[in-house]
């Protein structure tokens, strides 16, 4: 222990899922790093959450449960967990994901020795679907992170991007940089792309997967519910911290998803001249638009599936 306090705080956010939020409080607490506490903040009343907790708490007495009195979101959630932290460095964890045993050790290791004041550490991910497994990001990260995240070079967009089941960096710059208080959507991006324009915040990177992220088509979530034009709003307020290039991008590849999904036909247009009036588009993100609106979904999957195997074989072959 340091000064009586644990080397790392561990945060996940929760509501209404018990299950789910069992297994990722486990894997935290099996960590090879035993230096550790790990604060689950329960968002609004949940007592099924809360009793299923307690059994665990029973056994480990560095399980910390925070509930909160009314729901007020992940960005909220996750910063009522790091105000209570007393860790040397914070470790995000979402309740539906999983930690490799040796994750926090050796991100840790890697955040001991940084030359950055605030570095922010980072790891690829195994995303796990009923249909398999993919590893994920296939290229390493670099700043500024909207080019990393969506300036692809290919037709993939698991390219690039940074996780917040992988993210840990001191306490000390999540408290000068919390997430946006009732941000619905983006809440790791936003993160991300602020802390990053802070000085003395640099990057460092685990690379090989330490994080299980589970996904599933019949769970609903914020995340997977498409509201482009929220998405969009967002887009607009963090403009300038996006190159013209990563704009348009994020605009034809990510958006255009959103929109197409919900059948809104208004959007073709309205994204399509944005991307052209503010940003700088690319021709494999205008193939990638096009994709979006006049593909089915289940054959994007498929042949997203296929780009993703034949990258991995790529990869292995170097």
């Amino acid at each position: 222990m340091h000064n009586g306090n644990p080397l790392a705080s561990v945060v996940i956010p929760t509501r209404n899922r018990p299950e789910l939020v069992g297994r990722a409080v486990r894997s935290a607490l099996q960590q090879t790093l035993t230096d550790l506490e790990v604060i689950v903040v329960v968002d609004g009343p949940d007592p099924a959450t809360v009793s299923a907790l307690k059994v665990l708490q029973d056994t480990d007495s560095r399980l910390r449960v925070l509930p909160l009195p009314q729901n007020r979101g992940g960005s909220d959630a996750r910063n009522a967990g790091i105000d209570a932290a007393k860790g040397k460095w914070i470790a995000l964890l979402d309740d539906d994901d999983e930690w490799m045993p040796q994750k926090l050790e050796k991100q840790l290791a890697l955040g001991e020795c940084s030359s950055h004041r605030y570095p922010v550490i980072s790891c690829k991910i195994i995303g796990r679907t009923p249909s398999g497994d993919s590893i994920y990001p296939s290229r390493e990260p670099f700043l500024p992170f909207a080019d990393y995240a969506w300036r692809h070079r290919g037709l993939l967009q698991t390219e690039g991007s940074l996780y917040c089941p992988t993210l840990v960096a001191p306490s000390a710059l999540f408290r000068e940089c919390p997430f946006t208080s009732g941000l619905r959507r983006h809440q790791d991006w936003d993160w991300v792309i602020r802390a990053f324009a802070l000085p003395g915040v640099g990057l460092e990177f685990v690379s090989e997967p330490l994080v299980i992220c589970h996904s599933e088509e019949d769970r609903g979530s914020i995340s997977a519910t498409p509201d482009w034009r929220y998405s969009l709003n967002w887009a607009n307020k963090m403009r300038s911290h996006f190159s013209p290039e990563a704009y348009s991008a994020f605009l034809l590849t990510n958006l255009s998803v959103s929109a197409a999904k919900k059948g809104e036909w208004s959007g073709f247009f309205l994204l399509l001249t944005s991307a052209f009036k503010s940003g700088k588009p690319r021709a494999v993100h205008l193939i990638q638009y096009v994709f979006a609106w006049l593909l089915p979904m289940n054959l994007r999957r498929l042949i997203s599936r296929l780009l993703q195997g034949s990258s991995e074989k790529i990869s292995e072959r170097k």
